[in-house]
């Protein structure tokens, strides 16, 4: 793929054929307007006069719904990227075939930030000025702060990039962004919880990513460890994998959060092993779910725990499901369907269908402000989420899944396996 790739899919007649029908209803499903009136969005209210075009905020979209997508389609992540957005892609094709948003096509346009922040901010920059993009999205904390103030002063909806950090869940300043990624208090609450039930007097050492992602990860951690009355013992920056394995060992820590990103995961697990190190717990970030880089750890790798909160298309268990079927239908002839980052990237764009199904029903029809207003009023049981699980947003909550599982990496079975029961966070 290459920068600025303009992705259309072929349109078809807005009649929507009776076989699209079935999986339209699926969608619906999960909707949180059991109303049908989603306009108030359960009492979330945007101020247009904070706009700096307030009538563009409010003018039907007729034509394409165009997102501006900054990813780095080359550099250290380029390769999860490029699995994320397969499953990103898949997902909107099939709506798109099938008709559309109430037939109006998705249009999705790339342009290559190589995950440096600054290239994002320019990328930003002429999604908002000179495209005039209805959507805005990115992969990475950096990458949201590097144009946030931007994009909110636009009043451009900047929906479920890849990102959990804390900053940016605060609806006042941020009214018009909404991440994708768990909460990372929320997800960090429930590590310290699985620590705590299962290593007796936890002496915790933190590995943490130098990206942006990374330190907001590792600050959230911090945060719910002290809540536990937890004193990590290190704490110390993974760019040095070798360094910071040695580090961990010699602070006495017998249980290790990595509070890595994709890429750095499995890498700091290798080191591991070469120092010698094996505490008797090690949990990661939910993002530290790219299964070759556990394979390539091999024995080093096992057991290491992540909170998981998507189905496992490869699972054995899951053969007959209904949602896992929709998603290898979606993704047939993907290189790497069974990857947890592509299906990331295809509950990210399943999200973005059910969020923006819900605005064009509503009584505003599709609009940059209805678009927004459906994003904060959802509770989405998608079909790649775990039973029990759905992803919410409400005035109250800026948004993020409702529960987790814990999940264990199994270097015999080369996949995660379960580690305990779905325990809602919410």
């Amino acid at each position: 793929m290459t920068a600025s790739t303009s992705m259309r899919w072929l349109r078809r007649a807005s009649v929507i054929p009776a076989a699209a029908l079935a999986s339209l209803a699926l969608v619906a499903c999960g909707s949180s307007s059991d109303d049908g009136d989603s306009d108030a969005s359960k009492g979330f209210a945007l101020n247009l006069d904070d706009c700096e075009d307030p009538d563009a905020v409010t003018k039907k979209i007729t034509d394409d719904i165009v997102v501006g997508y900054s990813a780095a389609l080359s550099g250290p992540v380029a390769g999860p990227v490029e699995l994320a957005l397969a499953g990103y892609n898949a997902r909107l094709k099939r709506t798109n075939d099938e008709g559309g948003i109430n037939g109006v096509q998705i249009k999705v346009e790339y342009k290559d930030d190589a995950f440096a922040p600054d290239k994002a901010k320019a990328n930003a920059t002429e999604f908002l000025q000179k495209d005039k993009v209805d959507l805005i999205t990115t992969f990475g904390a950096g990458q949201i702060a590097a144009f946030v103030d931007d994009q909110n002063a636009a009043c451009v909806p900047m929906l479920y990039p890849s990102s959990s950090d804390n900053r940016f869940t605060d609806m006042e300043a941020y009214p018009w962004t909404l991440q994708f990624l768990p909460s990372s208090q929320l997800e960090t609450k429930f590590l310290v919880d699985y620590i705590t039930s299962n290593v007796d007097d936890a002496k915790v050492g933190i590995a943490e990513n130098a990206t942006a992602s990374g330190k907001a990860m590792s600050d959230a951690f911090k945060d719910s460890a002290k809540d536990a009355g937890i004193k990590p013992v290190a704490a110390i920056e993974d760019t040095d994998p070798n360094a910071a394995a040695t580090t961990l060992k010699e602070s006495g820590a017998n249980v290790v959060y990595h509070a890595g990103v994709v890429g750095s995961c499995g890498v700091f697990d290798t080191a591991r092993a070469r120092a010698n190190f094996t505490p008797e717990l090690v949990v990661k970030a939910s993002n530290c779910v790219n299964a070759p880089e556990y394979i390539a750890a091999g024995k080093a790798a096992d057991g290491v725990v992540i909170a998981k909160y998507l189905k496992d298309p490869a699972d054995p268990d899951l053969a007959s499901d209904a949602g896992v079927k929709t998603y290898l239908a979606d993704l047939k002839g993907a290189a790497d369907p069974n990857n947890a980052v592509t299906v990331s990237g295809w509950m990210q764009a399943d999200l973005l269908v059910n969020t923006l199904q819900q605005a064009a029903d509503s009584d505003l029809g599709l609009t940059r402000e209805s678009i927004m207003l459906a994003a904060r009023d959802q509770d989405y049981a998608s079909a790649m989420l775990l039973d029990g699980i759905s992803w919410k947003s409400s005035a109250e909550r800026s948004g993020g899944v409702s529960g987790f599982a814990p999940v264990a990496w199994s270097t015999a079975e080369q996949r995660f396996v379960s580690a305990g029961d779905v325990l809602s966070v919410d």
